[in-house]
């Protein structure tokens, strides 16, 4: 027969919390909300670049939908040092929109460019809260329109 043997592991984080030295919470908040700040100017010019790609690929007539979902999905990824996340769920409602066109089987080239035209309202721009929600609200109506067409169509036989 065979003996079991039972060994206990203490994490590592757990002997760093026991630890003397290290950073209090509000100091470690504070040095968190420096590192943002400084990489808020880097982060509003990625997004000012992206939108400038998304703009002339829905001028290019038949743009490649994979792409612009590709360009909506990174610029999500710049909004992180921002408090407000309007500028993120307006570009994840238009990655859902193109998602939605895609199963459809359809293109929508007019939801794209109302979706582009938000993004470009709600960044750099000082809209209040009730502005923001009436243009996310507007923008998910726009996406909702693939399931009211799609519950509309009869069944195919």
């Amino acid at each position: 027969m065979s003996v079991v043997r039972k060994f206990h592991v203490t994490p590592r984080l757990a002997n760093l919390i026991k630890a003397p030295g290290g950073l209090y919470v509000p100091e470690a908040l504070k040095r968190g909300a420096a590192a943002m700040e400084e990489s808020r100017e880097s982060c509003l010019s990625e997004i000012d670049a992206a939108l400038a790609a998304m703009d002339a690929m829905a001028a290019t007539p038949g743009f490649d939908p994979e792409a612009m979902y590709d360009r909506s999905a990174g610029l999500i990824s710049f909004c992180g040092p921002f408090a407000d996340d309007s500028l993120a769920t307006a570009a994840r409602s238009l990655c859902e929109l193109l998602d939605r066109a895609g199963e459809a089987g359809r293109r929508d080239d007019r939801g794209v460019k109302v979706h582009l035209a938000s993004l470009r309202l709600l960044h750099r721009t000082e809209a209040d809260e009730a502005t923001r929600k009436a243009i996310l609200a507007g923008l998910a109506q726009v996406v909702d329109r693939y399931d009211r067409d799609a519950k509309a169509e009869p069944p195919a036989p």
